[in-house]
């Protein structure tokens, strides 16, 4: 009997340690979605357990108990009922996907699904169908049904990125918020005022904006542009990178106390959340805070800084040569109007 230690001791170990993902894949759909989801998890985990056993003992007494023979019978057919998880893993709802997010390094997620607290099928045979009155001649006019806020979240959302992929201004401007604005409003008062030690204290994608402002146009041409000039040129110019493939989604709505704010998960290309977006209500209508948008644009811009080698003045320079075709004037960095009634 005590040779049958061995393979109880390791194969114990194997199958517990293949076990801690399947565990916390049915206390994700529990957390989720409740016992009715992750029930089915929990009794598969202990088929293949009693499977594993099962196959173990027969070799065991099959094969004049032989430990070591007993031990690798129960280790492959731990493994070989592990391998019917895959599928499992991929469509594992959010919980888990963030927790075992290195998983997916090795196998592609399928598209998260929408888990309901308490399926349908059993509310209907839970409840007696209500007694559907005979329809009347004349059939009225039902109302349309309420979008709640979290819908309505979304679909800002998702306005704004086709807008911002086919560069419809209008609808940017439209759904964007009035951070936003007020961000354009400071970049034309800094490239109409600020010296160089205000602009050197710029984020890189800032101060880049407001020198390509200066280069670009002239002092008249700079003072009479408006913010929504200013805004929807950014927009044709494809400041907000969101992401370069198709697959972004919104995900994890949260409506903050109020009502009238918003914050949600943006994903891109991935099953993990890139960035924490918000959103508020003006005007009965939810709007977007486009300027968590603007770091992603940053990024791109470092990274090709950094592959070309080059100083950040020095890759300034000759981007703006190379896109006018003409080189910035030394005064660039000098404000345009040095007190702020001239303009």
């Amino acid at each position: 009997m005590n040779r049958l230690l061995i393979p109880i001791i390791i194969g114990s170990v194997l199958f517990g340690a293949l076990a801690v993902p399947k565990v916390i894949l049915g206390l994700s759909y529990f957390e989720e979605a409740g016992w009715v989801y992750s029930k089915p998890v929990f009794v598969r985990i202990l088929i293949d357990f009693l499977f594993a056993w099962v196959v173990a003992i027969v070799v065991w007494l099959q094969l004049e108990r032989r430990p070591w023979i007993t031990t690798l019978a129960f280790c492959f057919s731990t493994l070989l009922v592990t391998a019917f998880w895959i599928s499992a893993f991929k469509n594992a709802p959010r919980g888990f996907r963030q927790n075992m997010a290195f998983m997916y390094e090795y196998i592609d997620a399928n598209p998260l699904r929408a888990l309901p607290k308490v399926p349908q099928d059993i509310v209907e045979r839970a409840e007696p169908r209500p007694v559907r009155p005979a329809p009347s001649a004349v059939q009225e006019n039902e109302p349309e049904p309420v979008v709640g806020p979290e819908k309505q979240v979304e679909q800002t959302f998702y306005a704004v990125l086709r807008a911002l992929k086919k560069y419809e201004s209008s609808t940017v401007l439209a759904l964007a918020d009035q951070n936003t604005w007020s961000y354009f409003s400071d970049l034309k008062n800094l490239a109409l005022t600020a010296d160089r030690e205000v602009i050197e204290k710029l984020k890189a994608i800032d101060r880049f904006q407001v020198l390509a402002l200066r280069h670009i146009k002239n002092r008249e041409e700079l003072a009479e542009i408006t913010e929504e000039g200013l805004f929807r040129q950014a927009v044709l110019q494809g400041w907000f990178f969101v992401g370069d493939k198709p697959e972004v989604r919104i995900d994890f709505i949260d409506i903050m106390p109020g009502g009238n704010e918003a914050m949600a998960d943006i994903i891109v290309n991935s099953i993990i959340p890139d960035e924490r977006l918000e959103f508020i209500r003006e005007k009965g209508l939810w709007k977007m805070n486009l300027l968590q948008l603007l770091p992603r644009q940053e990024e791109k811009i470092l990274m090709t800084l950094h592959q070309k080698g080059q100083s950040e003045e020095e890759f300034f320079w000759n981007f703006l040569q190379q896109e006018t075709g003409r080189e910035p004037s030394p005064d660039i960095w000098e404000p345009i109007i040095t007190n702020p009634e001239q303009g």
